[in-house]
């Protein structure tokens, strides 16, 4: 849930760039600036772009599509777009009060433990429903990262590498850092300092 947060200061919102039906070049414009400024990562699976992955920009809120501007966009890998329960929570209060823009907020209502994301409050029910609209939890991302999370513990781990080691391994692989959520808890490990100014 790293890349969620919005910022006054993107320079999509200052060119006012939106999304428009049949302009693929400004569509993929807008895409090119979304993924940038989510630092090369799916905005809701925290994977790492390649190349070949289908990207796509998505409208967070498939109500307003085509009506809608930069807080409603982020560039998705088109099947985590596709797991999305649109029509389950059509209308939700998440989807007006964007709690989920804000890093601080999203910190201290959502927590990840054994692979799974949960509301720190069980009666926090929007936290919980965003979740669910997401399909944060989904057995196919959960198990992409759990799978890569064992990897890179076993890769450490043969190499007896320390937190310096590992820090200095992301610094030259920053495409591991994939589920960098998964991987902070799982490794016990601050880990998106360092992938900000990666990215930088």
């Amino acid at each position: 849930m790293k890349f969620l947060s919005k910022s006054k200061e993107s320079v999509i919102l200052a060119e006012g760039l939106v999304y428009r039906q049949n302009s693929s070049k400004n569509n993929q414009r807008l895409k090119e600036m979304l993924v940038a400024e989510q630092k090369g990562y799916c905005a809701y699976t925290e994977k790492y772009l390649q190349p070949l992955d289908s990207v796509e920009v998505e409208h967070l809120d498939a109500a307003r599509k085509y009506a809608d501007d930069y807080y409603n966009y982020y560039a998705v890998i088109r099947n985590a777009n596709l797991y999305k329960q649109d029509e389950k929570y059509k209308g939700a209060y998440f989807l007006e009060s964007l709690f989920f823009h804000n890093e601080v907020a999203v910190g201290e209502r959502i927590g990840f433990s054994e692979n799974v994301f949960y509301e720190l409050d069980e009666n926090d029910t929007e936290a919980k429903d965003f979740i669910d609209f997401l399909n944060l939890n989904h057995p196919k991302l959960s198990g992409q990262r759990s799978t890569h999370l064992a990897k890179l513990r076993d890769t450490f781990r043969d190499a007896q590498y320390g937190k310096e080691d590992i820090l200095r391994y992301f610094e030259k692989h920053p495409a591991e850092l994939s589920y960098v959520t998964a991987l902070e808890h799982g490794l016990e490990i601050n880990l998106f300092e360092l992938l900000i100014n990666i990215n930088d």
